[in-house]
């Protein structure tokens, strides 16, 4: 018996090469509720520009993002590895030929699912035999879904295995801060919320502890990032340990706050006129004392900082002087 087609295939066959939503769930199978949730995840094509009435987009973009992401049809059996193996969810995604991204949503998606996502160790490690007899069951349910070639055997990494925690070693490393001020910092109630230990050691989830940090000031939201910060961010997943991050990994930096050109309306900013402190703390999400408590303890430092000008509506900052100040790269 020939094998169902993907759901690629199906989509390659449509009449047209301008879909709808309605039209990619007639040709797929899938519901339409269904489809506009897929129209969500990352890197989901973009609508086609015109004067349309709905949604619509490219086939054949359709069919590649579905052929490169869709949930498939697994057989446990043909993936790779033993299952008494401990595997991260950047682990998963590799043997199963899965996208990191729809990987890493699958244990809070199916947490109040009868048949729950496996439960990760406290390092965040899960069983892979366990995740294989899940995803097996999950394939084995009726309804439309693609279907996946076994992974090629991979080759050796040259890295060591990619982590989901950050301990407080790795917090060093990332904002450049000695032990006794990373331990002042991780006392900060919102990170010390995040924290759980492992014997003696803490850690944090690297997919919320990261976005804070962010949020804090402690990593830069654009520029060149310090070498320390790139070695910890390959650690984790989040860089390749060569070349250019894919277009995921660039996602996800984003919606943790970073973006290396910076966003639009961030380069926008930095072009603008010169702006009040209060203008500055408002943009950076801070109080007013923040800000210039963060000058004062630069000035006993002897580091440099910003200083205001006199202007005509009175004494404002160049906002890109300003910028690299408050999201200085680490130093190499």
């Amino acid at each position: 018996m020939a094998p169902a087609p993907t759901l690629a295939e199906r989509l390659d066959a449509a009449p047209s090469d301008s879909l709808s939503v309605a039209d990619i769930a007639t040709t797929t199978g899938l519901s339409e509720s269904t489809v506009r949730r897929l129209a969500k995840e990352p890197g989901w094509p973009t609508e086609e520009p015109g004067d349309h009435r709905e949604q619509r987009y490219p086939r054949e973009a359709i069919a590649a993002w579905m052929r490169d992401n869709q949930a498939t049809r697994i057989n446990p059996d043909e993936l790779p590895g033993a299952d008494d193996d401990r595997v991260t969810l950047t682990e998963i995604a590799s043997r199963t030929g899965r996208l990191r991204a729809t990987v890493s949503r699958m244990p809070s998606t199916y947490r109040n699912s009868a048949d729950p996502f496996p439960a990760a160790d406290p390092l965040g490690t899960y069983s892979w035999g366990e995740v294989k007899a899940w995803l097996g069951r999950r394939s084995s349910r009726p309804g439309p879904r693609g279907t996946v070639e076994p992974p090629a055997p991979a080759a050796e990494p040259t890295t060591q295995p990619v982590l989901d925690k950050v301990t407080t070693a790795m917090i060093e490393r990332l904002t450049g801060k000695g032990k006794e001020a990373v331990k002042t910092l991780v006392r900060k109630p919102e990170i010390a919320a995040l924290s759980t230990k492992v014997g003696r050691l803490r850690v944090w989830p690297a997919d919320t502890l990261l976005p804070l940090l962010w949020q804090l000031g402690y990593l830069p939201a654009s520029g060149a990032l310090g070498s320390e910060q790139r070695a910890v961010l390959v650690e984790l997943g989040y860089l390749p340990a060569s070349g250019k991050p894919t277009a995921e990994q660039r996602a996800v930096l984003r919606e943790f706050g970073y973006d290396e050109q910076g966003s639009v309306e961030h380069r926008a900013w930095l072009r603008g006129p010169h702006r009040t402190a209060t203008e500055l703390a408002t943009y950076y999400g801070v109080s007013l004392s923040a800000i210039s408590k963060r000058i004062a303890r630069a000035q006993e430092a002897g580091l440099p900082v910003p200083h205001p000008v006199d202007t005509e509506d009175g004494r404002r900052y160049d906002p890109k002087v300003f910028d690299a100040f408050w999201n200085p790269p680490v130093a190499d």
